[in-house]
C-alpha cells in the first residue's frame, strides 16, 4: 500500500481543500467553471450536503489560477440579531475589501460614513462595486455569495440587493467594465422565492447550474479510498450508490462506515452497514446531522405548510413516481433533499430516505398532525361511504379553525369538506327543533328565575360565612401581615386630628437652628454659650428647663461657666443615653445631680417611625427615668399631683396620677404584634407639630429678643432643629396623601410627650388606649356578622357595593372619632371581615340559586318533554351543555331514571 493511500480520508460535512483526494469532480464543475470564466452570471440552488460549498472551493482555485479575482462572501457570517440594513451591506463591502486585499487602497470605514447619511446602504454598495471595486482590481471579478438563502431569516427586505446584481447585469450593455464582474449564488433557496415583492420582478438572470449525485463514471476518487480495504472496490462502491443513489455526503459517509469496518475485520455487507449505522435508531446515529435536517425542514420549516408536504410525499412513496409539475410543495420538497427530479418525475432520492422516512414514519407524522388523523384514515378505509367518521359540532368547528391558513392535503380537504356537508345537512333537519328547543329553555330559565326571585338565605348563614371569614383575619393579624395596616390608619387619624388639636401653653422649645450653629462658630457650641442661653432662660423664671443635648464632655471655652449654671439651677434636668449596650451608652453631664438627669432614648417601630413613649427602663438594678418624665415629674410634683399604683400587675403596671391612670404598652396592644415592651412604655398620643408648640430661636434667647414673661412657669426644652446634627425622627404626621414629609426633631417629640402626661393629668385629655384582645375579636366578628347581613338583606350587586362604601366610611367616622376619644380600635380587619362577608355571602347565595335554578329548571324540562320529546330532549342538552360534570351527572342519572333518550340530541352536535 502506498503512502498516499495509507492517507486517504473521506470527508463527511463541510467543504473539502482544494486537494482533497476524496473530491469527486462532476458534470456540474465542468460547466460551472466554463460558465464563470466566460463572465456568465450562475446560480447553484440545491438541497444541503450536496456538495455545494466543496464546488465553490473548487472553482476558486481553478479561476484564481486563470488570474480571476474570486471574492467569497458568506452571509452565514451576517448573522439575524440586531442585524440593520446598513450593518447588512457594511459587511457586504468588508467582505469584498478583505477578498480583493483592498486593505492598502482603501480605509472602507472612513468610505462608508462619509457617504451613509447621503445614500441608502444599497445605493453605497452599488457606489463601492463602481468606484472602488472595478477602479481598483482590473482583472475579472468572480464575486461568490454562499448560503444565499439567509437572506429569507433577515427581518428587513433585501429584495432591492437581488435588484442591484441584476442591475450590474444590464449595465453590461452600457458600460464594458461590468462585462468584468459575474455572480455566483449558492444555497438552498428557490429562485422565485429571493425576492419577495411581487411587484417586482422576478430573479430571472443567470444559468442554473444543476448539481446532480455522484454518477458511476465520476466516483473513481472513491474507489481509491476502498482499494487493498475490501475486495472488488469497484462493486462495492457499486452498491453504495444503490443505497444513496450519488448522494454526496451520505455516499461518502458509507464509504468512511465501510472502511472503519473492514479495518476491524467486521465488514460483511453495505447492506448490513447500512441499516446498522444509519436506518437503525438513525435519530441517535444522525452525527454529523444529515437525516434531521431533512426531517427538520420538513416539519418545521413552515408547520403551516408540512401537512401538504407530507401528503404529497405519501403519494409519491405510494406510487413510486408522480409528475413534477413545479409547484411551491414540489420545490420544497426537492430543496429538503429528500425527492429528485429525472425526467420529468418526482421519486425519492434513494433507498436509505426510503428506509428511514418510510409509510410508517410518513403516517405517524401525519397523524401528530392532524387532530383527527383516526377519523380521516377510517373514513378512508370505508371508501369515503361511513359518515359516523366524518367531524361534527365543536369538534368539526375546533378542526375548521386548525386549519386556518395551512396547506392541507387533497384527502384533508374532501374529509372536511363532507363533515361541512353532513353537518349542513344536520343543521337543516334539527332547525325547527332547535328554534322550538330555545323557546322551551328561555321559557323554563324564566319560570324558574321568577319563582326564585324573592328567596333568600338562610339565617344560619350569617354566623357560619362571619366566623369562616373572621377567623383566617385573625391569623393574618397574629402574623402581623396587618400590622403596617393598622399603623398606617393610626397614623392617617393623627393627620385628620392635627387641625383640632390646641397649641400647648405650659411647654416652650428653644431651638438650636442651622443659624445658630454658624453663629457659634461650631458643633457642639460651645460651653460658653450654652451657660449664657440657660441663664437668660433662668431670668424668666421657668418652671422646669430641661437640655436635650449630650454634655458628658467640656466644650471650651467657658466649661466652668456651664459647670457653675448647672449646679446654681435646681429646676435644670441634663439627658443620657441608657442604649441597648455600654458602646451605646452616653453619660450625662458630669456636674448635674443624678437626680436631675433623664435618658433620651426612643423607641422607633420596624417602619422606622415613633408611635411609642419610653417613661422607664430598668438598668443595673435601678430604675432610671425619661426626660420628658422627669419635667412632667417636676411640673406635677409643683402642682401636688402625685403618682400611685393601682395594681400589683407585673405586665400591665396601671399607675393613678392626677385625673389619669396610665396602663403600661405589652407586645400585642391594637396593632402591634409580638413588639418590644420592655421598660415602661406608653402609646404616644401626639399633640402635634413644632407648630403646636411655642418655639424660640437660640439667638433670640442669647440676644435677649423675646417678650420679658414668655418663658414665666413654663416647662422650656433645649434642643437642635438643625439639618445637619440629625437629631430628627419619623412619626405619624409622615403619613397621609397630604402630610408633610419633613421628620420631627427630637425635641419636639419630648415636648409631645411631656405634654400627653401634663394634659392627661391635668386636663383628663385621654390617653390613647386599646381593648383587650377577647373585646377586639368580639368587635371584628360582629363587623363579620353585619357584612354577611348587608348581603343577605340586598339583592343587587350594586346596592352591595353601594352598601360597602358606606359602611366602610362609617367605620372610618367611628374608628376616628373613637380615637379622638382616646381608643385605638382594630379598623382594618373590621374593613376586612365587613368586605369578606358581603361578598363571601353573596357568592354562597348565588351558587345556592344556581343549585336551586338548576334542580327546578330540569324538572321542568322533564316535564316538558312529554309533550314535546325531541324539542325537550335538544333543551335538556343545552341545560346539560351549560352546567359542570357534577350536573351533568345528575342530569344522566335523571334521564335513565325516566327512560329517555338522548340520540336525537345527536342533530345538535
Amino acid at each position: 500500500m502506498t503512502a498516499a493511500k495509507s492517507n486517504f480520508e473521506y470527508q463527511i460535512g463541510g467543504s473539502l481543500e482544494s486537494s482533497a483526494p476524496s473530491y469527486v469532480k462532476r458534470h456540474a464543475d465542468t460547466e460551472f467553471y466554463e460558465r464563470l470564466k466566460w463572465g456568465q452570471f450562475c446560480y447553484v440552488l440545491n438541497s444541503r450536503q450536496m456538495g455545494k460549498s466543496s464546488l465553490r472551493v473548487q472553482m476558486m482555485q481553478r479561476l484564481q489560477a486563470e488570474g480571476i479575482i474570486c471574492a467569497f462572501i458568506d452571509l452565514t457570517g451576517m448573522g439575524t440579531q440586531d442585524v440593520t440594513p446598513e450593518k447588512w451591506y457594511a459587511g457586504i463591502v468588508q467582505s469584498l475589501v478583505s477578498s480583493c486585499h483592498l486593505h492598502s487602497k482603501i480605509q472602507w470605514r472612513s468610505w462608508w460614513r462619509e457617504r451613509r447619511d447621503l445614500l441608502s446602504p444599497v445605493q453605497c454598495l452599488s457606489q463601492f462595486i463602481e468606484e472602488v471595486l472595478l477602479l481598483e482590481v482590473k482583472q475579472n471579478i468572480v464575486i461568490f455569495i454562499d448560503e444565499i438563502d439567509r437572506v429569507l431569516s433577515q427581518n428587513f427586505s433585501l429584495d432591492d440587493f437581488f435588484a442591484l446584481i441584476r442591475f450590474f447585469f444590464q449595465q453590461r450593455e452600457v458600460n464594458y467594465e461590468y462585462r468584468r464582474l459575474t455572480f455566483a449564488l449558492l444555497g438552498v433557496a428557490n429562485p422565485n422565492e429571493l425576492i419577495q415583492n411581487k411587484t417586482q420582478t422576478p430573479f430571472n438572470i443567470g444559468k442554473a447550474i444543476e448539481l446532480q449525485g455522484f454518477q458511476p463514471d465520476e466516483v473513481q476518487p472513491l474507489i481509491d479510498g476502498l482499494n487493498q480495504r475490501v475486495t472488488n472496490p469497484e462493486g462495492v462502491l457499486m452498491q453504495i450508490l444503490e443505497w444513496t443513489g450519488g448522494q454526496p455526503f451520505l455516499t461518502q459517509k458509507l464509504c468512511q462506515f465501510i472502511v472503519l469496518e473492514s479495518t476491524a475485520q467486521k465488514f460483511s455487507s453495505v447492506e448490513q452497514v447500512v441499516r446498522s449505522h444509519i436506518v437503525e435508531n438513525w435519530e441517535s446515529q444522525d452525527e454529523p446531522e444529515h437525516l434531521r435536517t431533512i426531517r427538520d425542514r420538513i416539519l418545521y420549516r413552515n408547520e403551516k405548510r408540512t401537512g401538504r408536504l407530507l401528503e404529497l410525499y405519501q403519494q409519491i412513496l405510494r406510487q413510486g413516481k408522480i409528475s413534477a409539475d413545479g409547484t411551491p410543495e414540489q420545490i420544497e420538497l426537492r430543496l429538503s433533499g429528500l425527492v429528485v427530479e429525472q425526467q420529468g418525475k418526482l421519486k425519492v432520492y434513494n433507498r436509505i430516505y426510503e428506509a428511514v422516512f418510510n409509510h410508517s414514519w410518513v403516517e405517524r407524522k401525519l397523524a401528530e398532525l392532524r387532530p383527527y388523523a383516526e377519523a380521516i384514515a377510517a373514513w378512508s378505509a370505508s371508501a369515503y361511504q361511513d359518515q359516523s367518521y366524518l367531524l361534527r359540532g365543536q369538534a368539526l368547528q375546533d378542526t375548521l379553525v386548525w386549519a386556518l391558513g395551512k396547506s392541507l392535503g387533497d384527502l384533508d380537504y374532501q374529509f372536511l369538506a363532507a363533515s361541512q356537508e353532513l353537518a349542513k345537512r344536520q343543521a337543516q333537519i334539527s332547525l325547527q327543533a332547535l328554534a322550538e328547543a330555545n323557546k322551551l329553555f328561555a321559557q323554563a330559565r324564566q319560570e324558574v328565575k321568577l319563582k326564585l326571585l324573592q328567596r333568600r338565605i338562610g339565617w344560619g348563614w350569617i354566623p357560619r360565612i362571619a366566623i369562616f371569614v373572621t377567623a383566617p383575619i385573625l391569623l393574618l393579624r397574629f402574623g402581623g401581615l396587618l400590622q403596617g395596616g393598622e399603623w398606617n390608619m393610626l397614623d392617617q387619624f393623627f393627620c385628620w386630628r392635627l387641625l383640632l388639636e390646641s397649641p400647648e401653653k405650659r411647654i416652650a422649645i428653644v431651638t438650636i437652628d442651622e443659624e445658630d450653629i454658624q453663629k457659634a462658630g461650631k458643633w457642639p457650641i460651645p460651653d460658653q454659650v450654652l451657660a449664657k442661653a440657660i441663664a437668660n432662660i433662668k431670668a424668666q423664671q421657668p418652671r422646669a428647663i430641661g437640655l436635650d443635648i449630650y454634655r458628658d464632655l467640656p466644650v471650651e471655652p467657658g466649661h466652668q461657666d456651664l459647670v457653675n449654671i448647672f449646679k446654681s439651677t435646681s429646676n435644670l434636668y441634663g439627658i443620657e443615653n441608657v442604649g441597648g449596650s455600654k458602646i451605646d451608652t452616653i453619660a450625662p453631664p458630669p456636674t448635674l445631680d443624678p437626680e436631675r438627669v433623664g435618658f433620651a432614648d426612643l423607641v422607633v417601630d420596624a417602619d422606622g417611625k415613633v408611635r411609642r413613649a419610653l417613661l422607664s427602663v430598668r438598668s443595673q438594678n435601678k430604675i432610671p427615668y425619661s426626660l420628658a418624665m422627669k419635667l412632667a415629674q417636676h411640673y406635677l410634683e409643683d402642682e401636688k399631683i402625685t403618682i400611685k399604683l393601682v395594681d400589683n400587675d407585673p405586665q400591665r403596671q396601671r399607675l393613678r396620677w392626677g385625673k389619669a391612670v396610665f396602663e403600661r404598652f405589652v407586645g400585642n396592644d391594637g396593632g402591634y404584634v409580638h413588639a418590644d415592651f420592655r421598660g415602661y412604655q406608653i402609646l404616644l398620643n401626639f399633640r402635634g407639630n413644632q407648630e403646636n408648640f411655642a418655639t424660640f430661636p437660640l439667638r433670640d434667647i442669647l440676644e435677649k429678643r423675646i417678650p420679658p414673661d414668655s418663658l414665666r412657669d413654663r416647662l422650656v426644652l433645649i434642643g437642635t432643629t438643625a439639618a445637619s446634627i440629625k437629631d430628627v425622627f419619623y412619626t405619624p404626621y409622615n403619613s397621609g396623601l397630604f402630610s408633610s414629609s419633613e421628620p420631627m426633631a427630637g425635641v419636639t417629640v419630648h415636648a409631645n410627650i411631656i405634654s400627653q402626661i401634663i394634659s392627661a393629668v391635668v386636663d383628663g385629655r385621654p390617653l390613647l388606649r386599646v381593648w383587650p384582645e377577647p373585646i377586639e375579636w368580639l368587635w371584628i366578628l360582629v363587623w363579620a356578622g353585619l357584612g354577611a347581613l348587608v348581603s343577605r338583606q340586598l339583592r343587587s350587586s350594586i346596592a352591595i357595593a353601594a352598601s360597602i362604601i358606606f359602611a366602610g366610611a362609617g367605620l372610618l367616622g367611628i374608628g376616628f372619632l373613637a380615637f379622638c376619644l382616646g381608643w385605638w380600635l382594630p379598623i382594618i380587619p373590621s374593613l376586612l371581615v365587613f368586605l369578606g362577608s358581603a361578598v363571601a355571602l353573596e357568592l354562597i347565595t348565588h351558587k345556592q340559586l344556581e343549585r336551586l335554578q338548576f334542580h327546578h329548571t330540569l324538572a321542568l324540562l322533564l316535564e316538558m318533554c312529554q309533550d314535546h320529546p325531541l324539542a325537550g330532549a335538544i333543551a335538556i342538552e343545552y341545560l346539560k351543555q351549560s352546567e359542570s360534570q357534577e350536573n351533568q351527572a345528575f342530569i344522566e342519572q335523571q334521564l335513565r331514571e325516566k327512560q329517555l333518550t338522548t340520540s336525537t340530541i345527536e342533530l345538535v352536535e
